[in-house]
């Protein structure tokens, strides 16, 4: 299974607590593309990273074009980190991307499953940027580590979630909040397997949206001012029973400036075994600022 570009935007309304930090309305949607990318001649209107062409291993910039084939670009580089999935650009045009095992490991070592790649945007070369803590506890069971990535414009904070370590009955995954300069740890969520990321500033509260890699439920948490973790996940709502499968889990979240929010599902199962055409549902919900929750809309 392959990731795609995460685009997350954000609708809020500013509320005034004495009890909880309340933050205005922020977009959360500052990423751009690399410089290089008029550099070789591509058009950035046209252009987009991609991790999902089925014959090319690793990374690859795609413009498309008004007539025929897309243009497709790859620096010797985007492969060293075998085949790729989780995409993100941050606001200087650095593109942040994670590496996810396709059908086999040959090329993808589970012990390099939490090792975060970064594409320099002046260079255009890919190098290691964050070697995450690699488990003591690594299983066939589970080839992943890196599932999703997600970044706070305000605070410039790459987040990372991983499953390395966990089987199908323990759930051992992490959420690491990291400077999106330097590469450090900031803080971290421990014992849960998450997949798809977003930022919500609904209600006037900075929060990072979940999926669960395991269920159907999606968590929030809250980012304080310095884009860490304030207090512990809680349970927002579920796509059980939703769709045609009924237990999708979120590969990503895309929040709209009309208080809507769009929800990505994809079968998720821990293993390799891939569906011969992607499947994917897309469920629409909405903020509902006076009960203070998501509403289903279809």
């Amino acid at each position: 299974m392959r990731l795609s570009i995460i685009i997350v935007s954000a609708l809020a309304f500013a509320l005034f607590s004495s009890c909880k930090e309340e933050v205005e309305f922020q977009s959360n949607d500052c990423r751009k593309l690399p410089t290089f990318v008029k550099a070789i001649g591509f058009n950035p209107a046209r252009t987009a990273f991609s991790t999902s062409e089925k014959k090319t291993m690793g990374l690859v910039l795609v413009e498309l074009q008004k007539q025929g084939e897309p243009r497709r670009y790859q620096h010797p580089s985007w492969k060293m980190g075998g085949w790729m999935g989780p995409i993100q650009l941050d606001q200087f045009g650095n593109c942040f991307v994670g590496p996810v095992p396709v059908v086999n490991v040959y090329n993808n070592p589970t012990s390099k499953q939490n090792t975060v790649y970064k594409v320099d945007s002046e260079s255009g070369v890919m190098s290691v940027f964050a070697e995450l803590p690699v488990s003591d506890s690594i299983t066939s069971v589970n080839p992943y580590g890196i599932l999703g990535l997600c970044y706070l414009c305000e605070t410039n904070t790459l987040y990372v979630s991983s499953v390395m370590g966990s089987d199908r009955t323990h759930e051992k995954g992490t959420v690491y909040a990291i400077d999106a300069t330097s590469g450090e740890i900031l803080d971290k969520i421990t014992g849960i397997d998450i997949l798809g990321m977003g930022i919500s500033y609904a209600s006037g509260q900075r929060k990072l949206y979940m999926g669960s890699a395991r269920t159907s439920d999606i968590y929030a948490i809250t980012l304080n001012k310095k884009g860490t973790f304030s207090g512990k996940p809680e349970i927002m709502l579920s796509l059980i029973n939703l769709g045609p499968r009924g237990d999708d889990k979120v590969r990503r979240f895309r929040f709209t400036q009309y208080g809507g929010m769009q929800i990505f599902g994809v079968e998720f199962n821990f293993n390799l075994t891939a569906p011969t055409e992607k499947q994917e549902t897309v469920y629409e919900f909405s903020w509902d600022d006076t009960e203070k929750k998501w509403q289903f809309v279809k």
